[in-house]
């Protein structure tokens, strides 16, 4: 990653729109070895002004109290240009990804007319290769630019790039602390291993639970078996109830056909018979009529009927759940105006500042008298939930739906019960009648016939039984089989998948420990090497140990006994934790541009040349060195001219009180 440009608008002592150039293109820096650009300007001039500006454009409050902030950013207008009549000042970063994409990052504050800051605006816009326009975005939620902004720039390795020179002694003396173990950690890389260690054991965690609740691929077979073991069955007595139900219809017509037979004869004989068979006529035509009709029915109506308390409830329901949700939207429409207002109120400063939960009381009071004073009578039930989420299609549909009772169902029942009675009637009066011809045979027929249909309707029971029986053990063993093989997966692939995890874990420790060890090594040797370039003595250290477990320096004198590192001069302590900075940048896979501020205050001549031949010119792709004439003097510039690109000087007006940024640096340079 590379930082393009930083513009400053009225921004604190620098008036009117200020840009600096901070672009070093790929051949300047990989054929030419130019990789340093020098910022230089007295005390006052704004220096720490930029370093600031960027670690707060990028990492906004993080590591900041809200005291600290109002404290940097109460008086960040140009004072020049507030008099003249300005309300508004911004900062904008432009940087270009290792992927090749722009972006401009920017923050605008807006004040009132006794300089209170009001708001802060942040945006941002992303150009992608080739794009002839950027995409621009408001941030309106900060968590989420900060984990978008630390996929490019990680806030923890911000002390490593970003820093002042005569603070940077800060790194050794906090490198037993936790937060500094955990940012040497996320920017050496081991965090992301160690993170994957915890996401594994999770997983292993997700496994074993799925275990205890899985099922073995035997009980599948056993449940599947019985399944088909059941089916066989079912399906031998469907074919074994159609062969009766075929045979008792059979039946049934043979007597219907000797009934006939037998009523034909008695018709020429007897006037009066033949009013009787007429009228048996009519009632069984009238029985088949009334038999077809509750089918049809119950056809047509069953569910309806079986669930017509449900849907009545389900009607009742839906339309509560109308009213309330039309109710809610009136009583919303009807707060607007009052939220609106509130917003506006809240977001003005108030000092002293009222804490978060007597805002959202004021809140909560504030909609109570409102609802009051407007007569808003659309009040939402608070312990009402609405549970059904259904489209205006189905819920007219549902809405229409008929309700159908049983009253009509027994109508028709009744219906059937009476003409079978008047028909047995019928058969009864037949039988008794006055007969001109013998119709014994004819009737002793039907007997039987009427017998051998009675046994058929009672095998046609008994089959319809088991029938029903099995019926169930079958959607009973269906249900049973989708539940079990709707659970996670069967023990055994379960079992193979957690040996498989347990190896990957127990290989990923060793990997850890390996590459740990490594890394040590390597931050040891490169830490090692570049202290023995900055330091004056160079015999001054008999040993250098990189602690493993704790991520810290320990020296050794030629004695080999422990150095106090927090005994040592401010400007040692400098070299060290430059050094440690050096091997910490070298052992990451991060690239990252280096700012630093006033890098060779408290160093004398000897250790500086050694910063500057040694240590600037391979530090990184792009180091922004912000600087006094007394720090990089014109020898100093001589010394890095072969590797610097660009230089600026922040030129300070005494009479108009604002900076200007020029090209060049002081004027023994130019």
């Amino acid at each position: 990653m590379l930082l393009k440009k930083l513009v400053f608008d009225n921004y604190k002592t620098y008036y009117g729109t200020q840009e600096i150039d901070l672009y070093i293109p790929e051949d300047v820096r990989e054929e030419k070895k130019k990789n340093i650009i020098l910022l230089g300007g007295l005390n006052g001039a704004g220096k720490t002004t930029i370093l600031k500006a960027i670690l707060y454009i990028l990492f906004g409050k993080r590591g900041m109290t809200q005291s600290e902030y109002k404290r940097l950013f109460a008086n960040i207008i140009n004072n020049t240009f507030f008099d003249e009549g300005g309300r508004e000042c911004s900062v904008s970063l432009t940087l270009e990804t290792d992927s090749k994409e722009e972006w401009t990052l920017k923050i605008k504050w807006f004040f009132d007319q006794y300089k209170r800051m009001t708001l802060e605006e942040r945006k941002l816009e992303i150009k992608k290769p080739g794009s002839t326009f950027p995409k621009h975005a408001r941030i309106d939620n900060i968590e989420v630019y900060n984990k978008f902004i630390d996929r490019i720039i990680p806030y923890y390795a911000a002390p490593f790039f970003i820093f002042d020179g005569e603070e940077i002694k800060d790194i050794i003396l906090r490198q037993n602390s936790n937060e500094m173990k955990d940012a040497i950690h996320k920017i050496t890389g081991m965090e992301a291993y160690k993170q994957l260690l915890i996401d594994l054991r999770s997983l292993q965690s997700s496994i074993e639970n799925k275990l205890a609740r899985s099922v073995s691929q035997k009980q599948l077979t056993n449940v599947q078996a019985e399944l088909d073991e059941i089916k066989a069955t079912t399906a031998k007595l469907e074919e074994r109830k159609d062969k009766i139900l075929t045979e008792f219809r059979k039946y049934e017509k043979l007597i219907s056909d000797a009934k006939k037979e037998r009523n034909d004869k008695l018709l020429q004989n007897s006037k009066s018979r033949e009013v009787i068979i007429k009228q048996q006529s009519r009632i069984s035509t009238e029985l088949e009529i009334a038999k077809k009709d509750l089918n049809k029915f119950l056809k047509e109506n069953m569910i309806n009927i079986i669930l017509q308390d449900k849907i009545s409830s389900l009607k009742k329901r839906l339309k509560q759940e109308s009213e309330i949700s039309h109710k809610r939207i009136l009583q919303k429409t009807s707060l607007t105006p009052y939220h609106n207002f509130m917003n506006q109120l809240l977001n003005k400063s108030i000092n002293p500042p009222l804490s978060q939960q007597q805002l959202e009381q004021i809140k909560k009071i504030g909609e109570e008298v409102w609802i009051k004073e407007n007569h808003i009578r659309y009040v939402v039930p608070e312990n009402f939930t609405e549970i059904h989420d259904i489209a205006n299609s189905d819920y007219s549909y549902l809405m229409n739906m008929v309700i159908k009772d049983k009253t009509q169902v027994t109508s028709l029942i009744n219906k059937i019960d009476k003409a079978q009675q008047d028909l047995d009637r019928i058969e009864i009066e037949i039988r008794n009648a006055p007969e001109a011809v013998n119709i014994d045979g004819e009737n002793k027929k039907i007997d039987l016939l009427v017998q051998k249909s009675g046994e058929l309707n009672l095998k046609l029971k008994s089959v319809n039984q088991k029938l029903n029986k099995a019926n169930e053990e079958k959607a009973h063993l269906l249900n049973k089989l989708t539940r079990l093989s709707g659970q996670d997966e069967n023990l055994e692939e379960l079992q193979r998948k957690s040996d498989q995890v347990t190896r990957t874990i127990k290989a990923m420790q060793q990997y850890i420990v390996d590459v740990t060890t490594m890394k040590a090594t390597f931050i040891k040797e490169e830490f090692s090497n570049m202290l023995k370039k900055l330091f004056r003595k160079q015999d001054e250290f008999g040993r250098i140990e990189f602690d493993i477990d704790t991520y810290s320096i320990r020296l050794y004198n030629d004695r080999l006994q422990e150095i106090s590192i927090q005994d040592r001069s401010a400007g040692e302590m400098q070299m060290i934790s430059s050094a440690l900075i050096w091997a910490l940048t070298k052992a990451s896979d991060l690239s990252l541009p280096m700012v630093i501020d006033t890098p060779l205050g408290r160093l004398d001549s000897y250790h500086r040349t050694h910063l500057i031949n040694h240590y600037y010119k391979e530090l990184s792709q792009q180091v922004i060195i912000l600087s006094t004439d007394t720090e990089i003097t014109k020898e100093y510039v001589n010394l890095m001219e072969q590797n610097s690109y660009k230089q600026y000087m922040l030129d300070y007006n005494e009479h108009k009180k604002y900076t200007i940024i020029r090209d060049g640096y002081f004027k023994f340079v130019r």
